[in-house]
């Protein structure tokens, strides 16, 4: 500490390039003493960035201060100084430093759920390291791209890396990376439930770690063993591994794998119904993954808030945490698999595109055309998968209603016909319902036509729970639905209605703590050889038609219906 408290008394008395080298002194030393100090004294650097001359010491100090906050889990401040870095190097001929650093680039992406631009980080990288036959750094590589793989839950693509990873690493006996290898490797088996088989490469990764004194990765390790135990229906052993990678996690201060961890263990309190104890850890967890902007934790987070409170009866909470879950569930994958897809070809074509340089120096008129025969097919499958793609999203639009995401009353009509088809083949009958939303017209009148809204979208996913997997539900206008139900004769048509009817009958409703109770009748009716689909569709319609006139919230069969 003598020698630290020397060099600060020099550094007031410095400037220029000899305080910069002493900034950089006292940042290393504090790196293992006080790491938000160690920052502080590498971003003084950047004031005094002037002095340091030449590019490749530009982009070191850039990477310095990316490694500190990486190191500090504050990814998004990492991610400016490594972009900084590379315009250093991008005119360098360094190709080693320029490959770790867009694998670092890849590593702060893919924490924080960028896993298109992570794994575009991890390919070049990749693609690097195999032009210098880095064989560490291939292995590396190699387990990255795994990783993003297994997130975007590919995970026969993913045990391809992580197996190829696994190879080099043992022929490098690299214990930590051979232990990193088969960590991932258990983290697939596990998910395809081949718990043995995970359970021994956990093993094997555990030893390594101890071995090595890796206690970040003890923990991870420990929190996947905690989740198979928990797969298998042995919650106590399930608590004691998370126990054992919390503990670590609260001494080491691994913000991450608290938070991680924390959401795994809340989820085997809410299993065994020890709801306060599992709110507790999703409070610690959402603190943590909210500091370090980790998306997919937070999400897990929410997912689970929402489960807990469901069990509670809370639904109105219930609905604003898996509300919550679905918007950040559609804002981290939205596209996603599209993107990557794109950079997953645009790897590839690349590593053509060097094979076609070396065929080309030895023969190279049939190279150029294999390159421009290459070019062409891609550009024609690329405008290919974007016209597939475009009518596929187009045609989705033209069938679906807007707002409840049910069929609209054209894809409704078309599926009717299509049942009304199989009956004059097979004689195989369907009903058909049409039912109305009670007083619909109070709740836009007294709450305005957004209170009318959130009716309609609860109400049809309410109906999505209800109906079957062969039943399809249509928006026929209004305040109106229409249900298609294969196989059901009039009998059985009715029996759904009335069980979908008592379901909305007892659901309560929150919109903006505002309680509704709402209420359906229904008209049901069954196809048959006299009927056209025109007359189906009346008859249920004036089975609805008397409900309406009878007192409402009912399900009234056309065979009922008063003449």
């Amino acid at each position: 500490m003598k020698y630290t408290r020397d060099l600060e008394k020099v550094l007031n008395k410095t400037s220029g390039r000899e305080k910069v080298n002493v900034l950089i002194q006292l940042s290393q030393i504090y790196e293992k003493i006080s790491l938000s100090k160690s920052i502080n004294y590498a971003l003084e650097i950047l004031d005094n960035i002037s002095f340091v001359k030449g590019r490749v010491k530009k982009a070191e100090i850039y990477i310095m201060i990316g490694d500190l906050y990486k190191k500090h889990e504050e990814y998004e401040k990492a991610y400016p100084h490594y972009r900084n870095a590379l315009e250093s190097l991008k005119k360098t001929k360094n190709d080693k430093r320029k490959a770790e650093l867009y694998n670092s680039m890849g590593v702060v992406c893919f924490m924080l759920t960028s896993y298109d631009q992570a794994l575009e980080y991890y390919l070049f990288s990749l693609s690097i390291r195999e032009e210098i036959n880095d064989k560490k750094g291939i292995a590396d590589s190699l387990n990255t791209v795994g990783n993003i793989y297994f997130q975007l839950h590919n995970y026969q693509k993913a045990l391809e890396y992580y197996k190829r990873s696994l190879e080099i690493r043992t022929e490098l006996k690299d214990d930590v990376a051979i232990g990193k290898s088969y960590n991932n490797i258990g983290n697939i088996y596990s998910t395809l439930k081949d718990y043995n088989r995970a359970l021994d490469s956990y093993n094997d990764a555990l030893k390594l770690y101890k071995k090595s004194s890796e206690h970040k990765l003890i923990a991870s390790v420990y929190n996947n063993v905690g989740i198979i135990h928990r797969e298998r229906n042995e919650p106590q052993k399930a608590l004691e591994s998370f126990k054992k990678s919390l503990k670590i996690a609260k001494k080491e201060d691994l913000t991450y794998n608290l938070a991680n961890t924390s959401n795994e263990a809340a989820r085997t309190y809410f299993e065994l119904k020890k709801y306060i104890e599992a709110e507790n850890l999703l409070r610690t967890a959402l603190e943590g993954a909210k500091k370090l902007n980790a998306r997919n934790v937070e999400q897990e987070s929410y997912e689970i808030l929402s489960e807990l409170y469901y069990a509670k009866k809370d639904y109105r909470k219930a609905c604003d945490y898996y509300k919550k879950y679905s918007d950040m569930k559609d804002a981290i994958y939205g596209e996603l698999s599209g993107k990557i897809a794109e950079i997953q070809s645009r790897y590839i074509s690349d590593q053509k595109q060097k094979e076609a340089e070396i065929y080309r120096l030895k023969n190279v008129e049939m190279a150029k055309y294999i390159n421009d025969l290459q070019k062409a097919n891609d550009l024609i499958r690329k405008k290919n998968n974007e016209l597939t793609d475009a009518y596929t999203k187009l045609d989705l639009l033209a069938r679906t209603d807007p707002l409840t995401r049910l069929s609209n009353r054209r894809d409704i009509l078309e599926k009717i016909k299509y049942e009304a088809m199989k009956f004059e083949r097979s004689g195989e009958k369907f009903a058909l319902g049409i039912s109305d939303i009670d007083n619909f017209k109070s709740f836009n009148d007294s709450y305005g036509h957004d209170c009318g809204d959130f009716v309609l979208v609860n109400l049809a996913n309410i109906m999505r729970s209800v109906m079957r997997k062969q039943d399809c539900i249509g928006r026929w206008g209004g305040e109106e639905f229409i249900f298609l139900m294969p196989k059901t004769d009039l009998e059985g048509g009715a029996v759904i209605a009335e069980k979908l009817r008592k379901k909305i009958e007892e659901e309560v409703f929150y919109y903006r703590d505002i309680k509704l109770n709402l209420t359906m009748t229904f008209g049901i009716t069954a196809y048959d050889s006299i009927m056209d689909i025109d007359l189906c569709i009346n008859k249920a319609d004036e089975a609805l038609y008397q409900g309406k006139a009878g007192g409402k919230n009912v399900v009234i069969r056309v065979d009922e219906i008063e003449e």
